[in-house]
């Protein structure tokens, strides 16, 4: 993802960094709304998401378990797929690039670059018009074994979708953020899986 966006659209959400120490600083209610460690991200969901347990097919057609954390209202969505897979090397190109492939179907792609989390954590960014007045912006990342897709389906422009993709945290099972940039602190979430009021 763009440093230089994530920065913008983060810095609104209250996140605070402090430089100069090598101790882990941990969040404070308020810059992400939805935290959870064992699927590995935090995020900004406008209100408390859903969740179901889903099978997902692999580039391979090997078939993993997945889970979607979501939220719909009316033809708006937003959406976080966490895809678990049991093979294959931590990171798997092949396997993001499939579900880029995947998300490009669903309309007409008007962008699509990579989009790295951080260095050594490669992504896929996408914008895709399904119809003229309606705007997905995608993310893929692929982390110890987990796929992950963010979808924000919603009219062109709105601001709540481009703010839940680019808001994406991804953290490790102790919720430390992948994204590290020393020599700034580390960057520890409090594990939380529920949603609380920014």
């Amino acid at each position: 993802m763009s440093k230089l966006i994530r920065a913008a659209i983060l810095s609104s959400a209250a996140f605070a960094f402090v430089a100069g120490t090598a101790s882990a600083q941990d969040n404070e209610p308020g810059e992400l709304s939805y935290i959870n460690c064992d699927a590995g991200f935090g995020i900004i969901f406008p209100s408390a998401p859903m969740t179901r347990d889903i099978s997902y097919t692999t580039n391979t057609g090997a078939i993993v378990p997945a889970r979607q954390f979501y939220l719909e209202r009316g033809a708006d969505r937003l959406m976080v797929t966490v895809a678990r897979f049991n093979y294959g090397p931590p990171i798997d190109e092949a396997a993001m690039d499939h579900a880029a492939a995947t998300l490009s179907a669903s309309g007409e792609l008007r962008y699509q670059a990579a989009g790295a989390y951080d260095p050594g954590f490669p992504g896929r960014q996408l914008n895709i018009f399904p119809s003229p007045d309606r705007q997905l912006r995608a993310s893929v990342y692929m982390m110890d074994h987990k796929l992950y897709i963010i979808e924000a389906l919603a009219a062109p422009g709105d601001f709540e979708a481009l703010q839940f993709e680019q808001s994406v945290t991804m953290v490790d099972s102790m919720g430390v953020d992948y994204d590290q940039n020393p020599p700034d602190p580390i960057h520890r979430l409090t594990c939380r899986a529920q949603y609380f009021r920014r």
